[in-house]
């Protein structure tokens, strides 16, 4: 397993060079793209032109968030996954692993048993499209409480209805383990550590507020991974040793929650969060460079 840079994951926006700036500049091995952004570049100009940045910095595309809403219309979805397959076709290129998504917390579409079965329907779709380039579909739920206001028809929001969805998905789908939704979705390390190690594609790493309702947590309560919190970051990643993870491990956090504020504090908590737990782990956490690959630097601001 690798640290990888998700800055859409820790509230960082910003120019493609300037995010992988960051992710050299921090210690990252690998980073996540904005798969749409990167599609228009390529419409823009051409892929070369596109991708010289990542291929200057020589990091590791590990992967992206679909572009494609599964609470969407029948029409409205199929456009999208229309549109997703020259996408993919560019993220093939980029060598990138894992396409993350995550399923509705609740709906206004169905109830709960033929929704399930229709958005099983959609991931093996979205699944058969990304694997023709060799990408696996990581796929998440989200636990938080405000997701269900408003709509009629809850859907899953916990590990219990979570699990026999991507269990029962076709073969390249697998889980995108999410620390602070499993744990805030009533899971336990135990359900965790036995999900099969073949289907683990993807990892984020989470806290939840000391502060935070534990009857109702919202999006807002997730933090930085800390080893001294009721998580067992160390035990879960031992585990993601012993079952050779060889995937993105990524640190997330709800915007505001990190001491600072700016995108280079921000970007150095995650790191240091990540290297605290791989360290305890046992694992061997190279030096974080000090200054940034001058030569890539001057060619990603001309």
């Amino acid at each position: 397993m690798y640290k990888n840079f998700a800055a859409q994951g820790l509230g960082i926006s910003g120019r493609q060079s300037e995010l992988i700036e960051l992710a050299l500049t921090y210690g990252f091995r690998g980073l996540d793209i904005d798969l749409s952004d990167m599609y228009r570049r390529v419409q823009r100009s051409d892929f070369d032109r596109a991708a010289r940045f990542l291929h200057a910095a020589e990091v590791v595309v590990s992967g992206f968030d679909v572009p494609v809403d599964l609470d969407a219309d029948d029409d409205s979805f199929a456009a999208q996954v229309a549109q997703l397959h020259p996408a993919a076709e560019v993220a093939g290129k980029l060598d990138a692993k894992v396409a993350s998504i995550v399923v509705p917390a609740a709906t206004d579409r169905l109830p709960y048993h033929e929704y399930f079965e229709a958005i099983t329907k959609r991931l093996n779709q979205i699944a058969e499209c990304l694997g023709g380039q060799n990408i696996q579909l990581a796929v998440g739920f989200q636990a938080a409480s405000e997701l269900g206001e408003g709509k009629q028809f809850e859907f899953i929001r916990n590990v219990e209805g979570f699990l026999p969805l991507v269990k029962g998905a076709g073969d390249n789908i697998g889980f995108l383990v999410d620390t602070f939704n499993w744990f805030a979705g009533a899971g336990t390390l135990e359900q965790l550590t036995a999900l099969d190690a073949d289907k683990i594609f993807a990892v984020r790493l989470s806290g939840i507020s000391e502060e935070a309702d534990a009857a109702a947590i919202t999006r807002a309560d997730r933090t930085l991974p800390e080893i001294n919190e009721k998580i067992d970051f160390v035990a879960l990643a031992q585990h993601l040793i012993s079952i050779n993870f060889d995937g993105p491990v990524s640190a997330y956090s709800a915007p505001g929650n990190v001491r600072g504020g700016t995108r280079e504090t921000v970007s150095n908590k995650a790191q240091e969060a990540l290297d605290a737990i791989f360290t305890g782990a046992g694992l061997t956490v190279a030096p974080r460079p000090m200054d940034t690959i001058s030569d890539i630097v001057v060619d990603m601001m001309e």
